[in-house]
């Protein structure tokens, strides 16, 4: 059975407000920042690459699905750079995430080596300094683009591992479900800010429309790093400006997992890990979800455009 940890009444410390909520929120941030970079390119390929001249259609005329073309106003017309084949856009849209296999478990390792806030400053700071070089690559060469794409999913493949590790030494486990709640939640958020926000920039932004889509994120993205820097610590007893009554909440309330008798963490139970059917389960179930929310988030933009016909303002506005 398990021990039952009980902290004095005279030692909880309240949660809001409080240094590990105020690092939740900067995690939610940082969480909304790691997805908005990762799911621009799927707007913003819509705008690059140069489309059918459909104001050239005669009236009524009707694409794949039987929907009359809409000849949009020419005003409104967005003009791409880009004669990029469609397997070339795939290439494009997939690479992010063959250099997003390679780095989760590097990402858990590194950050109980060397800190979580280390690896995801330098993650998120890698990312956004990439995201910025994307209009640069993408006028380079296809493939040079699709090979910074695959650099960033490396980066950002070890931006969740290392967060886990943070909350292991800054989350109280009765309080580990709110502030990991708070934290995750900046994900979907930033899938709902970053798609209608790169609509209105492929229209109306600078550079051509599509450029501002990564400077602008690019940019978000090095905000939040110096917001990092100078408001979060690796641990607790490292924070400047944390109240002695919080740092020995945490710590007391945390160290009992951290192996407080043996001076180190308990060991890793792989075997275990591995034969539960409800990881398993997880593991399946996590890989059903992501499937769909990733096709979605990756190949919608494109389809609601090319097949349906619908404009870019339309686009957007649905997600």
């Amino acid at each position: 059975m398990c021990d039952v940890f009980y902290l004095p009444r005279a030692l909880v410390s309240a949660l809001v407000p409080s240094t590990r909520f105020a690092l939740a929120l900067i995690c939610f941030f940082g969480c909304f920042v790691t997805y908005s970079l990762r799911t621009n390119m799927s707007f913003a390929i819509v705008c690059m690459v140069i489309e059918n001249k459909t104001t050239e259609l005669e009236p009524g005329a009707v694409n794949k699905c039987g929907k009359e073309i809409v000849v949009s106003d020419a005003n409104e017309i967005v003009t791409g750079e880009f004669e990029w084949s469609k397997s070339i856009q795939g290439q494009i849209l997939g690479a992010f995430f063959w250099g997003y296999l390679g780095s989760q478990v590097l990402g858990g390792y590194l950050a109980s080596r060397f800190g979580g806030k280390r690896v995801i400053l330098t993650c998120i700071l890698g990312s956004s300094i990439l995201t910025l070089a994307s209009p640069v690559a993408a006028r380079t060469n296809a493939y040079f683009l699709a090979g910074l794409r695959v650099a960033i999913g490396f980066l950002q493949g070890a931006t969740f591992p290392a967060m886990h590790t943070m909350w292991s030494v800054w989350g109280p486990p009765l309080e580990l479900s709110v502030l990991t709640g708070v934290t995750y939640a900046g994900a979907q958020i930033g899938n709902v800010f970053v798609l209608p926000l790169s609509g209105f920039l492929c229209q109306y932004g600078f550079d051509g429309g599509w450029p501002s889509i990564f400077y602008i994120l690019g940019i978000i993205g090095l905000l939040w790093c110096i917001i990092w820097i100078y408001m979060v610590s690796d641990r607790p007893s490292n924070h400047p400006r944390i109240s002695e009554a919080e740092k020995q909440y945490i710590t007391k309330a945390v160290e009992e997992n951290m192996g407080k008798h043996t001076g180190k963490p308990p060991a890793t139970p792989w075997g275990s890990i591995l034969t539960s059917r409800a990881v398993w389960a997880c593991w399946f179930g996590h890989f059903a979800g992501d499937w769909g929310a990733y096709t979605m988030l990756v190949s919608l933009p494109s389809f609601l455009k090319d097949v349906l016909g619908l404009d870019l303002s339309s686009v957007g506005s649905l997600f």
